[in-house]
Protein backbone atom coordinates (compact mmCIF):
# COMPACT_ATOMS: atom_id res chain seq x y z
CA UNK A 1 0.00 0.00 0.00
CA UNK A 2 2.78 2.32 0.67
CA UNK A 3 3.94 1.94 -3.15
CA UNK A 4 0.43 2.21 -4.47
CA UNK A 5 1.15 4.74 -7.51
CA UNK A 6 -2.65 5.77 -7.23
CA UNK A 7 -2.33 6.37 -3.31
CA UNK A 8 0.12 8.52 -3.82
CA UNK A 9 -1.55 10.70 -6.67
CA UNK A 10 -4.35 11.04 -4.30
CA UNK A 11 -2.16 12.27 -1.77
CA UNK A 12 -0.43 14.33 -4.00
CA UNK A 13 -3.45 16.29 -5.73
CA UNK A 14 -3.38 19.69 -4.29
CA UNK A 15 -6.24 20.40 -2.13
CA UNK A 16 -7.00 23.86 -4.50
CA UNK A 17 -7.61 21.49 -6.94
CA UNK A 18 -10.63 19.72 -5.52
CA UNK A 19 -13.22 22.43 -5.69
CA UNK A 20 -11.91 23.63 -9.46
CA UNK A 21 -13.11 19.62 -9.82
CA UNK A 22 -16.40 20.36 -8.27
CA UNK A 23 -17.32 23.70 -9.91
CA UNK A 24 -16.65 22.28 -13.05
CA UNK A 25 -18.63 19.21 -12.68
CA UNK A 26 -21.38 21.31 -11.21
CA UNK A 27 -21.12 23.94 -13.95
CA UNK A 28 -21.49 20.69 -16.34
CA UNK A 29 -24.22 19.63 -14.46
CA UNK A 30 -25.79 22.81 -14.67
CA UNK A 31 -25.44 23.30 -18.59
CA UNK A 32 -27.19 19.55 -19.11
CA UNK A 33 -29.95 20.60 -16.85
CA UNK A 34 -30.38 23.59 -18.85
CA UNK A 35 -30.02 22.17 -22.12
CA UNK A 36 -32.65 19.15 -20.80
CA UNK A 37 -35.24 21.91 -19.86
CA UNK A 38 -34.97 23.67 -23.19
CA UNK A 39 -36.21 20.76 -24.72
CA UNK A 40 -38.98 19.82 -22.26
CA UNK A 41 -40.10 23.47 -22.80
CA UNK A 42 -40.04 24.02 -26.30
CA UNK A 43 -42.96 22.19 -27.39
CA UNK A 44 -45.03 24.83 -25.44
CA UNK A 45 -43.23 27.41 -26.50
CA UNK A 46 -45.92 28.66 -28.04
CA UNK A 47 -48.61 28.68 -25.36
CA UNK A 48 -45.89 29.64 -22.76
CA UNK A 49 -45.33 32.82 -24.86
CA UNK A 50 -48.85 33.55 -25.65
CA UNK A 51 -49.90 33.30 -21.71
CA UNK A 52 -47.58 35.62 -21.22
CA UNK A 53 -48.31 37.97 -23.56
CA UNK A 54 -52.06 37.84 -22.73
CA UNK A 55 -51.04 38.42 -19.00
CA UNK A 56 -48.90 41.39 -19.72
CA UNK A 57 -52.03 43.31 -21.83
CA UNK A 58 -54.26 41.52 -19.06
CA UNK A 59 -52.84 43.03 -16.01
CA UNK A 60 -54.23 46.32 -15.65
CA UNK A 61 -57.84 44.43 -15.83
CA UNK A 62 -56.84 42.04 -13.54
CA UNK A 63 -56.10 44.41 -10.39
CA UNK A 64 -59.36 46.21 -10.35
CA UNK A 65 -61.25 43.07 -10.58
CA UNK A 66 -58.84 41.47 -7.74
CA UNK A 67 -59.42 44.03 -5.23
CA UNK A 68 -63.45 43.95 -5.93
CA UNK A 69 -63.99 40.70 -5.26
CA UNK A 70 -60.82 39.81 -2.81
CA UNK A 71 -59.82 36.45 -4.28
CA UNK A 72 -56.83 36.25 -6.32
CA UNK A 73 -58.21 32.89 -7.88
CA UNK A 74 -61.35 33.93 -8.84
CA UNK A 75 -60.00 36.99 -10.66
CA UNK A 76 -57.69 35.36 -12.25
CA UNK A 77 -60.39 32.72 -13.84
CA UNK A 78 -62.32 35.87 -14.73
CA UNK A 79 -59.18 37.25 -16.77
CA UNK A 80 -58.83 34.38 -18.44
CA UNK A 81 -62.65 33.61 -19.61
CA UNK A 82 -62.35 37.35 -20.81
CA UNK A 83 -58.90 36.20 -23.29
CA UNK A 84 -60.94 33.41 -24.17
CA UNK A 85 -64.17 35.18 -25.48
CA UNK A 86 -62.23 38.12 -26.78
CA UNK A 87 -59.90 35.82 -28.70
CA UNK A 88 -61.57 32.69 -29.61
CA UNK A 89 -64.88 34.38 -30.07
CA UNK A 90 -63.60 36.12 -33.53
CA UNK A 91 -61.68 32.93 -34.77
CA UNK A 92 -64.34 30.65 -34.63
CA UNK A 93 -66.74 33.58 -36.31
CA UNK A 94 -64.07 33.28 -38.95
CA UNK A 95 -63.85 29.43 -39.23
CA UNK A 96 -67.62 29.35 -39.29
CA UNK A 97 -67.94 31.66 -42.25
CA UNK A 98 -65.40 29.81 -44.55
CA UNK A 99 -66.71 26.64 -43.31
CA UNK A 100 -69.97 28.20 -44.46
CA UNK A 101 -68.46 29.09 -47.88
CA UNK A 102 -66.96 25.94 -48.43
CA UNK A 103 -70.10 24.00 -48.13
CA UNK A 104 -71.85 25.95 -50.47
CA UNK A 105 -68.95 25.29 -53.23
CA UNK A 106 -68.73 21.71 -52.33
CA UNK A 107 -72.94 22.18 -53.13
CA UNK A 108 -72.52 24.48 -56.25
CA UNK A 109 -70.22 21.25 -57.41
CA UNK A 110 -72.97 18.49 -56.47
CA UNK A 111 -75.42 20.16 -58.16
CA UNK A 112 -73.82 21.02 -61.56
CA UNK A 113 -74.08 25.05 -60.82
CA UNK A 114 -70.43 25.40 -61.05
CA UNK A 115 -70.47 23.61 -64.07
CA UNK A 116 -73.16 25.65 -65.79
CA UNK A 117 -71.09 28.28 -64.54
CA UNK A 118 -68.12 27.35 -65.86
CA UNK A 119 -69.25 26.58 -69.62
CA UNK A 120 -70.81 30.26 -69.34
CA UNK A 121 -67.98 31.94 -68.52
CA UNK A 122 -65.88 29.80 -71.44
CA UNK A 123 -68.98 31.05 -73.70
CA UNK A 124 -68.81 34.56 -73.24
CA UNK A 125 -64.70 34.75 -73.22
CA UNK A 126 -63.34 32.75 -76.47
CA UNK A 127 -59.83 33.59 -75.38
CA UNK A 128 -60.13 32.15 -72.05
CA UNK A 129 -62.21 29.43 -73.97
CA UNK A 130 -59.45 28.52 -76.88
CA UNK A 131 -56.66 28.70 -73.69
CA UNK A 132 -58.48 25.71 -72.19
CA UNK A 133 -58.94 23.47 -75.62
CA UNK A 134 -55.29 23.63 -76.27
CA UNK A 135 -54.79 22.95 -72.32
CA UNK A 136 -57.14 20.39 -73.23
CA UNK A 137 -55.00 18.89 -76.05
CA UNK A 138 -51.36 19.51 -74.35
CA UNK A 139 -52.11 18.19 -70.59
CA UNK A 140 -54.26 15.44 -69.37
CA UNK A 141 -56.55 17.86 -67.71
CA UNK A 142 -58.59 14.71 -65.86
CA UNK A 143 -55.28 13.48 -64.22
CA UNK A 144 -54.38 17.27 -63.25
CA UNK A 145 -57.63 17.69 -61.67
CA UNK A 146 -56.99 14.13 -59.92
CA UNK A 147 -53.91 15.42 -58.55
CA UNK A 148 -55.48 18.82 -57.49
CA UNK A 149 -58.63 17.01 -55.85
CA UNK A 150 -55.69 14.22 -53.73
CA UNK A 151 -53.79 17.99 -52.82
CA UNK A 152 -57.07 19.25 -51.53
CA UNK A 153 -57.54 16.25 -49.41
CA UNK A 154 -53.98 16.55 -47.80
CA UNK A 155 -54.85 20.28 -47.42
CA UNK A 156 -57.74 19.42 -45.53
CA UNK A 157 -56.38 16.59 -43.47
CA UNK A 158 -53.61 19.31 -42.26
CA UNK A 159 -56.20 21.70 -41.75
CA UNK A 160 -57.13 19.25 -39.48
CA UNK A 161 -54.42 18.06 -37.92
CA UNK A 162 -53.59 21.91 -37.40
CA UNK A 163 -56.80 22.89 -35.84
CA UNK A 164 -56.51 19.58 -32.98
CA UNK A 165 -53.06 20.71 -32.35
CA UNK A 166 -54.29 24.73 -31.99
CA UNK A 167 -56.94 24.03 -29.76
CA UNK A 168 -54.47 21.62 -27.35
CA UNK A 169 -52.44 24.62 -27.71
CA UNK A 170 -55.49 26.58 -26.80
CA UNK A 171 -55.82 24.40 -23.88
CA UNK A 172 -52.42 24.85 -22.86
CA UNK A 173 -52.20 28.38 -22.81
CA UNK A 174 -55.50 28.84 -21.02
CA UNK A 175 -54.01 27.08 -17.97
CA UNK A 176 -50.29 28.21 -17.99
CA UNK A 177 -52.48 31.99 -18.18
CA UNK A 178 -54.71 31.41 -14.95
CA UNK A 179 -51.04 31.12 -13.14
CA UNK A 180 -49.34 33.89 -14.79
CA UNK A 181 -51.88 35.96 -13.76
CA UNK A 182 -52.85 34.92 -10.20
CA UNK A 183 -48.87 34.41 -9.06
CA UNK A 184 -47.49 36.98 -11.37
CA UNK A 185 -45.71 39.19 -8.37
CA UNK A 186 -43.82 35.60 -7.21
CA UNK A 187 -43.21 34.72 -10.79
CA UNK A 188 -41.25 37.53 -11.25
CA UNK A 189 -39.40 37.69 -8.23
CA UNK A 190 -38.17 34.10 -9.24
CA UNK A 191 -37.13 35.74 -12.82
CA UNK A 192 -35.58 38.15 -11.19
CA UNK A 193 -33.41 35.93 -9.15
CA UNK A 194 -32.42 34.12 -12.35
CA UNK A 195 -30.84 37.57 -13.82
CA UNK A 196 -27.53 38.51 -13.48
CA UNK A 197 -28.76 41.90 -13.16
CA UNK A 198 -29.03 44.70 -10.54
CA UNK A 199 -32.58 45.27 -9.38
CA UNK A 200 -33.12 48.47 -11.15
CA UNK A 201 -31.90 47.02 -14.05
CA UNK A 202 -34.09 43.98 -13.88
CA UNK A 203 -37.42 46.77 -13.21
CA UNK A 204 -35.98 48.03 -16.45
CA UNK A 205 -35.91 45.05 -18.84
CA UNK A 206 -39.31 44.04 -17.45
CA UNK A 207 -40.57 47.53 -18.67
CA UNK A 208 -38.91 47.26 -22.26
CA UNK A 209 -40.72 43.90 -22.19
CA UNK A 210 -43.93 45.31 -21.27
CA UNK A 211 -43.57 47.85 -23.45
CA UNK A 212 -43.19 45.82 -26.09
CA UNK A 213 -45.90 43.75 -25.85
CA UNK A 214 -48.09 46.03 -25.29
CA UNK A 215 -47.24 47.29 -28.63
CA UNK A 216 -46.89 44.49 -30.60
CA UNK A 217 -50.47 43.25 -29.59
CA UNK A 218 -52.35 46.85 -29.58
CA UNK A 219 -50.64 47.85 -32.91
CA UNK A 220 -51.28 44.30 -34.31
CA UNK A 221 -55.21 44.86 -33.38
CA UNK A 222 -55.03 48.53 -35.03
CA UNK A 223 -53.45 46.56 -37.88
CA UNK A 224 -56.83 44.39 -38.28
CA UNK A 225 -59.62 47.05 -37.84
CA UNK A 226 -58.00 49.05 -40.34
CA UNK A 227 -57.47 46.14 -42.92
CA UNK A 228 -61.03 44.51 -42.04
CA UNK A 229 -62.40 48.29 -42.35
CA UNK A 230 -60.84 48.98 -45.68
CA UNK A 231 -61.36 45.45 -46.96
CA UNK A 232 -65.92 46.28 -46.09
CA UNK A 233 -65.54 49.29 -47.72
CA UNK A 234 -63.88 48.07 -51.34
CA UNK A 235 -66.88 45.31 -50.95
CA UNK A 236 -68.84 47.47 -50.71
CA UNK A 237 -68.27 49.80 -53.67
CA UNK A 238 -67.98 47.10 -55.43
CA UNK A 239 -71.55 45.79 -54.58
CA UNK A 240 -70.24 42.77 -53.26
CA UNK A 241 -72.84 40.60 -51.04
CA UNK A 242 -71.87 41.00 -46.80
CA UNK A 243 -69.11 43.74 -47.09
CA UNK A 244 -69.42 44.05 -43.53
CA UNK A 245 -69.24 40.47 -42.49
CA UNK A 246 -66.15 39.63 -44.74
CA UNK A 247 -64.74 42.96 -43.41
CA UNK A 248 -64.66 41.26 -39.91
CA UNK A 249 -63.00 38.33 -42.02
CA UNK A 250 -61.16 39.83 -42.99
CA UNK A 251 -59.60 41.82 -39.95
CA UNK A 252 -59.20 38.57 -38.10
CA UNK A 253 -57.19 37.05 -40.92
CA UNK A 254 -54.59 40.35 -41.38
CA UNK A 255 -53.05 38.41 -37.93
CA UNK A 256 -51.74 35.72 -40.15
CA UNK A 257 -48.43 35.88 -41.67
CA UNK A 258 -48.00 36.19 -45.76
CA UNK A 259 -51.40 36.51 -46.89
CA UNK A 260 -53.64 37.54 -43.86
CA UNK A 261 -56.61 39.38 -45.48
CA UNK A 262 -55.98 38.00 -48.77
CA UNK A 263 -57.38 34.79 -48.45
CA UNK A 264 -60.85 36.44 -48.85
CA UNK A 265 -60.14 39.13 -51.22
CA UNK A 266 -58.03 36.98 -53.72
CA UNK A 267 -60.62 34.35 -54.60
CA UNK A 268 -63.23 37.42 -54.83
CA UNK A 269 -61.14 38.96 -57.45
CA UNK A 270 -60.41 35.38 -59.41
CA UNK A 271 -64.08 35.02 -59.11
CA UNK A 272 -64.69 38.56 -60.71
CA UNK A 273 -62.56 37.44 -63.42
CA UNK A 274 -64.11 34.81 -64.79
CA UNK A 275 -67.45 36.42 -64.46
CA UNK A 276 -65.89 38.57 -66.81
CA UNK A 277 -66.00 41.85 -64.88
CA UNK A 278 -62.40 42.35 -64.99
CA UNK A 279 -62.77 46.15 -64.07
CA UNK A 280 -64.24 45.02 -60.93
CA UNK A 281 -61.50 42.06 -60.77
CA UNK A 282 -58.56 44.87 -61.32
CA UNK A 283 -59.95 47.58 -58.65
CA UNK A 284 -60.03 44.82 -55.83
CA UNK A 285 -56.73 43.16 -56.51
CA UNK A 286 -54.77 46.78 -57.00
CA UNK A 287 -56.81 48.06 -54.11
CA UNK A 288 -55.58 44.81 -51.98
CA UNK A 289 -52.62 44.40 -52.78
CA UNK A 290 -51.77 48.69 -52.99
CA UNK A 291 -53.36 49.25 -49.80
CA UNK A 292 -54.64 46.58 -47.80
CA UNK A 293 -51.28 44.57 -48.32
CA UNK A 294 -49.26 47.51 -47.16
CA UNK A 295 -50.92 48.92 -43.74
CA UNK A 296 -49.31 46.00 -41.95
CA UNK A 297 -46.31 47.21 -43.32
CA UNK A 298 -46.49 50.59 -43.01
CA UNK A 299 -48.67 50.94 -40.07
CA UNK A 300 -47.09 48.48 -37.84
CA UNK A 301 -43.71 49.59 -37.30
CA UNK A 302 -44.93 53.12 -36.78
CA UNK A 303 -47.10 52.45 -33.65
CA UNK A 304 -44.43 49.99 -32.43
CA UNK A 305 -41.62 52.37 -32.58
CA UNK A 306 -42.99 54.78 -30.68
CA UNK A 307 -43.53 52.41 -27.76
CA UNK A 308 -40.26 51.13 -27.89
CA UNK A 309 -38.68 53.70 -28.77
CA UNK A 310 -36.50 52.16 -32.45
CA UNK A 311 -36.42 53.44 -35.92
CA UNK A 312 -39.15 51.78 -37.87
CA UNK A 313 -36.37 50.30 -40.19
CA UNK A 314 -35.42 47.55 -37.48
CA UNK A 315 -38.72 47.33 -36.20
CA UNK A 316 -39.83 46.32 -39.46
CA UNK A 317 -36.62 44.25 -39.84
CA UNK A 318 -37.59 42.53 -36.80
CA UNK A 319 -41.42 41.86 -37.70
CA UNK A 320 -40.05 40.10 -40.69
CA UNK A 321 -37.59 38.05 -39.70
CA UNK A 322 -39.80 36.74 -36.61
CA UNK A 323 -42.47 35.48 -38.82
CA UNK A 324 -39.83 33.60 -40.88
CA UNK A 325 -37.97 32.12 -37.96
CA UNK A 326 -41.09 31.31 -34.99
CA UNK A 327 -43.93 31.74 -37.61
CA UNK A 328 -46.99 33.89 -36.14
CA UNK A 329 -45.59 33.46 -32.84
CA UNK A 330 -42.71 36.06 -34.71
CA UNK A 331 -45.07 39.37 -34.74
CA UNK A 332 -44.17 39.55 -30.84
CA UNK A 333 -41.28 37.63 -30.33
CA UNK A 334 -38.92 39.47 -33.35
CA UNK A 335 -40.16 42.75 -31.50
CA UNK A 336 -39.47 41.63 -28.25
CA UNK A 337 -36.07 39.84 -28.93
CA UNK A 338 -34.60 43.27 -30.82
CA UNK A 339 -35.99 45.64 -27.70
CA UNK A 340 -34.20 43.41 -24.98
CA UNK A 341 -30.99 42.76 -27.27
CA UNK A 342 -31.35 46.89 -27.27
CA UNK A 343 -31.98 46.88 -23.40
CA UNK A 344 -29.31 44.94 -22.29
CA UNK A 345 -26.60 46.60 -24.54
CA UNK A 346 -27.49 49.70 -22.81
CA UNK A 347 -27.04 48.12 -19.44
CA UNK A 348 -23.47 47.21 -20.66
CA UNK A 349 -22.90 50.48 -22.14
CA UNK A 350 -23.88 51.96 -18.67
CA UNK A 351 -21.94 49.78 -16.98
CA UNK A 352 -18.73 50.51 -18.89
CA UNK A 353 -19.16 54.24 -18.17
CA UNK A 354 -19.91 54.70 -22.25
CA UNK A 355 -22.41 57.54 -23.54
CA UNK A 356 -24.16 57.98 -26.96
CA UNK A 357 -22.72 60.00 -29.49
CA UNK A 358 -25.22 62.50 -29.48
CA UNK A 359 -24.78 63.16 -25.07
CA UNK A 360 -21.22 62.73 -25.60
CA UNK A 361 -20.56 65.34 -28.31
CA UNK A 362 -20.04 68.92 -27.10
CA UNK A 363 -22.93 71.45 -27.52
CA UNK A 364 -23.02 73.28 -30.89
CA UNK A 365 -22.46 76.38 -30.79
CA UNK A 366 -24.75 79.13 -30.89
CA UNK A 367 -26.32 80.85 -34.24
CA UNK A 368 -25.86 84.26 -35.30
CA UNK A 369 -28.99 86.40 -34.09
Amino acid sequence: MENDPASNDRRTLPMTSRPRVRATGLAAATLAGAALCVLVVYPLLAPILWAAVFATVTHPLHGPIERRIDNRSAAAGLVVAAVALLVALPFAFVAAQLLQEVADVAARLKSGEAQRLWDDTLRRLPTLARLVAWLGRHVDLQALAGQGAGAVAKLLQGLLAASLATGVGWLAMSFILFFFVRDRARMLRAVERFLPLARDEVHELFRVVGDTVHATVWGTLAVGLVQGSLGALVFWWLGLPAPAVWGAVMGVLSVLPVLGAAIVWLPVAAWLALQGQWQDALVLTAFGAGVIGLIDNLIYPLIVKDRIRLHAVPVFVSIIGGLVVFGASGVVLGPLVLAVTDALVTIWRRRLGLRDDAAAAPPAPPGPP
